[in-house]
């Protein structure tokens, strides 16, 4: 045990392990120490993996935490975006679904080991009967790749939705790859998002729908790019072929889709129905299996 301790919820340098009804029990990437964290981000105990898991369920039965839902919801966040800033579309996910925000270092990890370190704290939860996903950005690289490995908890899987995701990757990064300070600012995280990665990741499995932010015009948000944007990524580089449901959120910017009303409740109606909902603007699907190919 330890003395309880204000966190910021493990922003750069902290993996979670498990998490259970808002817990999570964390480890240190340098030191490979864990924490438990309670739903208010308030250190309660610290010291080996097994000793925080224990302290987990003893105050579970000491403060009589109710057992959350069998379904659950994940929330995989990208890059230059806080745990913490999933906490409104979270709760407005708690009343039917367990919602789980998934916490790790983004700059400094590649696809394939934060796909394994999720995959990881999915394997702990064998209590949970459907698993559902919201990914946002490179969070939907990090979904696809773990998709692709053929996951324990695959049969659990229901819907998800992918706001702002380089399907296809970021062309811009394919430009800026060979600078120094390209690979210093954006690490291992930097060459996940080439385009020559992106295209060659497994397609999604199951339902799914996306979510792209835009201004339907030549300009987009930031007319240096000289086509339809967001702000940081290009609409045609956010198509995905196969998606069940597709939605152009007009006039939003990229880092701001899960604090808007609307799209928080259209992405709840999809994972529930497979809709987005009735009444909203839904864009044709278009063949863009020339592009993937390019």
């Amino acid at each position: 045990m330890s003395f309880p301790f204000f966190t910021y919820g493990g922003l750069f340098y902290w993996i979670d392990k498990y998490s259970y009804a808002g817990w999570r029990v964390q480890e240190s990437m340098w030191t490979h120490r864990c924490r438990l964290l309670d739903p208010f981000n308030v250190k309660r105990c610290a010291g080996s993996f097994e000793q925080c898991h224990n302290a987990l369920f003893t105050f579970q039965q000491a403060w009589e935490v109710p057992s959350p839902p069998k379904k659950a919801v994940v929330f995989i966040h990208g890059l230059f975006q806080r745990p913490s800033s999933f906490e409104k579309i979270a709760r407005y996910f708690q009343k039917d679904y367990e919602p789980i925000v998934f916490s790790y270092p983004t700059l400094r990890f590649s696809l394939a080991k934060s796909a394994q370190i999720l995959n990881a704290l999915l394997e702990h939860r064998k209590d949970l009967e459907q698993i559902n996903f919201v990914a946002y950005g490179t969070g939907g690289l990090i979904l696809r790749q773990i998709m692709g490995e053929n996951p324990s908890w695959k049969d659990k899987i229901g819907r998800s939705v992918f706001l702002a995701t380089p399907h296809r990757g970021y062309s811009w990064a394919e430009k800026w790859n060979n600078k120094k300070w390209y690979r210093l600012l954006l690490g291992e995280a930097g060459q996940s998002i080439l385009p020559e990665i992106a295209k060659k990741l497994p397609l999604p499995s199951g339902d799914f729908g996306v979510i792209i932010a835009g201004k339907d015009d030549e300009k987009g948000v930031l007319p240096l790019f000289k086509e339809d944007n967001d702000g940081i990524l290009p609409v045609k580089e956010a198509h995905c072929i196969g998606a069940k449901e597709e939605f152009m959120a007009l006039n939003k910017t990229h880092f701001f889709l899960h604090q808007d009303d609307k799209l928080i409740e259209m992405a709840h109606s999809f994972l529930s129905t497979g809709r987005f909902g009735r009444g909203v603007r839904i864009r044709k699907e278009q063949n863009y299996s020339s592009m993937w190919e390019n």
